[in-house]
């Protein structure tokens, strides 16, 4: 796979490294709403975008945040199938005192349900949940371990998303690329390659995170997925 290849450079579709942050155009009402939430968060005043160095010292507290999310994933996953269902995140979202109309709930469900088969695997449902704290449906005071977790993760999103539109694009990334502290550009590249799961040149918040989950380690004591 191209992860473990350092050797090949990573080539993109010549479309791709056209297409400009300022071109994005958010397919749903959801995502729309993700990437003002996020510019939100980026052009708040007084705030400095974070060096990666510094973001990756977070790491460990990110990936702990992961793991209290497992146990109550587990916990909320009633037929032990290793999947949650609508009902089950319902729940779940309740206990973490989110606040949404079953109408929006549904949608983050169908954001976060990547592979479109109406349950949510782990991976999909911090997806989820993440989604539902950018968008504000969730207290911090209930769920303090994912706004950590969350905020890590939007610190590094803003690192690559460089002109601040709440979106990463590919053919501006070699900018975030400068930063030395990045191991091997090839390697991100492929990464955030993987990330774009419809192949538009264009990586949305919960394609980032499935790719930040591995950077902060969150399978390392226990790989289920």
């Amino acid at each position: 796979s191209t992860m473990t290849d350092h050797s090949d450079h990573v080539h993109f579709e010549e479309k791709i490294e056209e297409i400009k942050a300022t071109d994005y155009v958010p397919e749903t009402a959801l995502e729309r709403k993700m990437a003002d939430a996020l510019k939100a968060i980026t052009f708040a005043e007084g705030r400095k975008t974070p060096k990666f160095a510094k973001i990756q010292l977070q790491f460990p507290k990110a990936a702990a945040a992961f793991r209290a999310m497992k146990r109550l994933f587990y916990e909320h996953d009633e037929d032990q199938g290793g999947t949650i269902c609508f009902k089950e995140i319902k729940q779940a979202f309740e206990q973490l005192g989110g606040s949404a109309s079953e109408e929006e709930l549904l949608e983050l469900f169908e954001a976060a349900d990547a592979d479109k088969d109406h349950e949510l695997v782990f991976r999909e449902y911090v997806v989820f949940l993440c989604v539902c704290a950018l968008t504000g449906q969730i207290s911090d005071d209930k769920g303090k371990e994912l706004v950590k977790a969350f905020e890590c993760a939007v610190d590094a999103f803003d690192v690559f998303d460089t002109k601040k539109q709440g979106v990463i694009v590919f053919s501006e990334l070699h900018q975030a690329l400068d930063d030395r502290a990045i191991a091997s550009p090839d390697l991100l590249f492929a990464r955030m390659k993987e990330m774009d799961n419809d192949m538009n040149g264009y990586v949305i918040f919960p394609e980032f995170l499935v790719a930040f989950m591995d950077w902060v380690g969150i399978d390392d004591e226990d790989d289920e997925d």
